[in-house]
């Protein structure tokens, strides 16, 4: 059984947030786990007093461990309650072999429907294509032929992975990112948190599994001056494969204080980078790699499958250039780079096919060569992919991921493969 309940978070000076402990019964009894959030002071009153908007994240955290939740009495919506329970059961069906838990001692009360003052819309705002889509075709009516009939977003939240609460100071680093998003006429505003890596068995699976429920607890936990809440798509309709965040799962999030959007499965990559090439603010602070230097801020490694695939997808665009996009460095680029990504995963193998019909369409012969030569290579080395996903999934593998992978990434740039810069 996972037991949650509320805690006093201690935060350094100017910083106000929520803090939630997850105690284990039986075998796993005393692997506590401590999970945070924390706000600027100047942000607090978009914090939500209600204990459970932890909900989704904790519900989550259960379906992973393989264990029952009990709320201890914790006061809930029962319209998130129900919704919770559906997306649980539905991320269960569909990664198969899990079992969904149990929801134990919730004390259903009613809550009234968000409205004035809380009635403002959250995009996610990461830096990357997917979010910065979002931010583009919501920001107001300069692209509502693009937009869904919501609400124009007012507010670009920034999840500040870290292991415990840091001086405010330290979001002086994505000063780029704050730029960018009052250029888009939304208020930044970043949210510290250890929700991504306080459990290592949710953090194993934070990518194919987890993280919807996580930026979703994060909207609610915002829901103190937030309504609607955007999730950046990852996969479009017709190519969906299980993954943490999806259509389906994430409106299923939503509560009577906080309604979570899906944005928007219809559009693919390549056409969420077509519109970022034609945005100079968002080309800025597009960041893809999501290496965060300290003391500096983000930055593209350029030398990544995931660099890569957005460079030749921009220069396909006409935005490629330290001129055009200067979040990259360009001095060693040539589409021909791209022959030399190892496609490992169905995900990587979708989007360089994206590139590959746009480039068709475009009469781009030198970035169709080598889409097709990355996607031969990835085709052939499928066997190589599922043995390095079956050690990742091995104890052996989760105890020494790090120099694991440190390893496969020097073997890689010894066979010329494109990886991250060591």
């Amino acid at each position: 059984m996972l037991n949650v309940s509320s805690e006093t978070p201690d935060l350094p000076h100017g910083l106000t947030g929520r803090s939630f402990r997850f105690r284990f019964d039986g075998r796993r009894a005393g692997d506590d786990v401590s999970v945070f959030f924390a706000l600027r002071d100047a942000d607090a009153a978009l914090l939500s007093p209600a204990a459970d908007a932890i909900l989704p994240y904790a519900g989550i955290m259960a379906l992973v461990e393989g264990v029952d939740l009990d709320l201890g009495g914790m006061e809930v919506d029962p319209v998130l309650l129900r919704g919770v329970r559906s997306a649980l059961a539905e991320t269960a069906r569909l990664h198969g072999r899990l079992r969904v838990p149990r929801i134990e001692g919730a004390v259903e009360v009613t809550v009234p429907v968000t409205g004035a003052p809380a009635a403002e819309t959250g995009v996610f705002f990461s830096g990357g294509v997917d979010s910065m889509f979002s931010a583009l075709r919501h920001r107001g009516p300069g692209a509502a032929d693009l937009a869904r009939p919501v609400a124009p977003a007012t507010t670009a939240i920034h999840i500040y992975h870290t292991d415990r609460p840091v001086e405010p100071s330290a979001f002086r680093t994505l000063d780029t990112l704050a730029h960018t998003a009052g250029q888009l006429g939304l208020r930044f505003v970043p949210v510290q948190s250890n929700l991504m890596t306080a459990c290592r068995s949710l953090h194993d699976r934070w990518a194919d599994l987890g993280h919807g429920a996580g930026l979703a607890t994060v909207l609610h936990m915002l829901s103190g001056g937030l309504g609607t809440g955007v999730i950046g798509s990852t996969h479009v309709w017709g190519g969906l494969v299980p993954w943490g965040s999806s259509p389906v799962i994430d409106p299923l999030w939503s509560g009577r204080r906080m309604t979570v959007i899906h944005d928007d499965a219809s559009f693919g990559r390549v056409e969420k980078t077509s519109l970022i090439a034609g945005a100079p603010e968002a080309l800025d602070s597009l960041n893809v790699c999501d290496i965060r230097i300290e003391g500096k801020g983000y930055e593209n490694c350029s030398a990544c499958p995931k660099c890569l695939r957005t460079m030749v997808t921009l220069d396909l665009f006409g935005a490629g250039g330290e001129a055009a996009a200067p979040s990259f460095d360009w001095s060693a680029y040539e589409p021909g780079r791209f022959a030399h990504v190892f496609l490992r995963t169905d995900n990587e193998r979708a989007f360089a096919t994206e590139i590959l019909d746009a480039a068709r369409a475009r009469g781009r012969a030198d970035i169709v060569a080598a889409c097709e030569r990355a996607l031969w290579r990835g085709r052939v080395l499928r066997p190589l992919a599922r043995a390095e996903n079956a050690v990742k999934a091995s104890p052996l593998g989760i105890k020494y991921r790090r120099a694991l992978k440190s390893q496969r990434d020097r073997a890689y740039r010894v066979m010329g493969w494109a990886t991250k810069r060591a």
